[in-house]
């Protein structure tokens, strides 16, 4: 979490605050620590980057490396829509599953994480699921909540998300960020891609990597509570949710494995696709509700 703030930081940061601005991220860091013994990475990454933020002369010091992937993203799901056509449900599901998973190494907040936009297309023809428990059956019909995660990758949750409410007759409400942190998705890039053409587009309420219940806004949380079913998009959204608060609905985990830790807490290898489904507990059920009530 500290190294993604360094790189936020010399992007962003004028050189005489960058010794201030790293040490106030590190102190909020060990704030965490002393409250918890292991504090979630997505509330670390979200408080470092707010300290570092502080000393910021750009609102959004990631905007050029999201545009850019953008428009590679949008050039591949314009190939990739035209091989969906004249498939079967179940593999036009399967392969808009695989290219918005594929779409995912479009993250520049995984350290030791690089990738090569131009080898995307050949990644999303071969790729393999190491987990997928997507069902058509099971999404046909639904309200479903989509909760996006990176710039450029959202065009290729877009080919998804058109399957899921063109094939499937599902309704979709897509979830970006509500402002700039690192290279997430927002309003402006769901908007870039064409998303708000394909369905509702809301936001949860702040800068925040993965979803952090407790700051989400009403709006948010309303579409959870309207909901059938959630997708969730990347690693940062697997690290927070199953231990957020959550109403009793089914989450589908779609991400790339791309660090240790989550490969080992998902029982499979680094660099693994995974659509795996997940049911929140009475713990998680029992605190939304409290959540519900408090609002």
């Amino acid at each position: 979490m500290l190294e993604i703030a360094v790189n936020t930081i010399n992007r962003a940061v004028p050189r005489e605050d960058r010794k201030r601005a790293i040490a106030a991220a590190a102190r909020r860091v060990l704030e965490l620590y002393e409250r918890e013994p292991t504090p979630q990475p997505p509330r670390l990454g979200t408080e470092a980057q707010r300290a570092v933020m502080r000393y910021a002369e750009e609102e959004d010091p990631y905007r050029e490396e999201k545009e850019r992937a953008n428009r590679v993203a949008l050039g591949l799901a314009r190939e990739l829509r035209g091989e969906l056509e004249g498939l079967s449900v179940e593999e036009r599901l399967r392969r808009a599953a695989a290219a918005a998973i594929v779409g995912n190494v479009i993250d520049f907040a995984v350290a030791g994480h690089e990738f090569d936009v131009e080898e995307l297309r050949e990644e999303v023809r071969r790729v393999r699921f190491a987990v997928y428990d997507l069902d058509p059956d099971e999404l046909r019909g639904k309200r479903i909540v989509y909760l996006c995660d990176n710039a450029g990758e959202i065009a290729l949750d877009r080919l998804l998300i058109e399957v899921l409410t063109g094939d499937l007759d599902a309704e979709v409400v897509a979830v970006v960020r509500g402002a700039p942190i690192v290279n997430d998705a927002t309003r402006e890039d769901a908007r870039a891609v064409g998303l708000t053409d394909v369905c509702r587009v809301i936001d949860t309420g702040s800068e925040m990597l993965g979803l952090l219940v407790t700051e989400a806004s009403g709006e948010l949380l309303e579409a959870l509570e309207w909901a059938d079913v959630v997708v969730s998009k990347g690693q940062g959204n697997f690290e927070s949710i199953p231990e957020e608060p959550f109403p009793d609905v089914p989450v589908y985990f779609l991400l790339r494995a791309k660090c240790r830790a989550v490969a080992r807490e998902l029982g499979v290898s680094v660099g693994d696709n995974v659509a795996l489904e997940w049911r929140p507990g009475e713990e998680n059920v029992r605190r939304w509700r409290r959540l519900r009530e408090g609002r």
